[in-house]
């Protein structure tokens, strides 16, 4: 997993009109870093996730996700947004820091919950999600992100 997220995969100040524009931008990152068979699948995947519940968890933060057939290797691409974007947030916020993970739907281990909650875990501390508004460039927040995940690993 330790290859979940590169510099590649990240984008400070992103434009984005709605939801919808920045998970197509997201996922097209992710296709284009090489893990994705099929963009279409993945995100018609993580749109119908999106129907049943927002995945905006609050605090200015998303996690949309989905598990596909369209998905060869498993990743996550972060946006820090120029402007919050409404979401449907669980606390009516706005969102300003977005993550979307991609998970081969043949993943037969739980990996993709481990990274959901230690994503959410980090993001409840004030410390953690200051150091990734304030980061200066896609390779400060790609250091912060790759140690937080190699703890996944261990």
């Amino acid at each position: 997993m330790s290859s979940l997220i590169n510099e590649d995969l990240i984008v400070l100040d992103m434009e984005g009109e709605d939801r919808d524009s920045i998970i197509k931008s997201l996922g097209e990152l992710i296709d284009k870093n090489g893990n994705l068979n099929s963009v279409d699948e993945y995100l018609q995947t993580v749109f119908e996730r999106e129907e049943k519940s927002s995945t905006g968890v609050g605090y200015g933060i998303a996690i949309p996700h989905g598990k596909s057939e369209g998905v060869d290797q498993p990743a996550i691409a972060f946006a820090r947004l120029k402007e919050a974007v409404e979401w449907e947030s669980f606390d009516d916020k706005p969102v300003k820091l977005v993550f979307l993970l991609a998970v081969p739907a043949k993943s037969e281990s739980n990996d993709h919950l481990k990274i959901l909650s230690t994503l959410s875990r980090n993001l409840l501390n004030e410390e953690f999600k200051d150091s990734l508004m304030s980061a200066q460039n896609a390779e400060d927040v790609n250091d912060i992100l790759s140690k937080m995940f190699s703890i996944i690993n261990n």
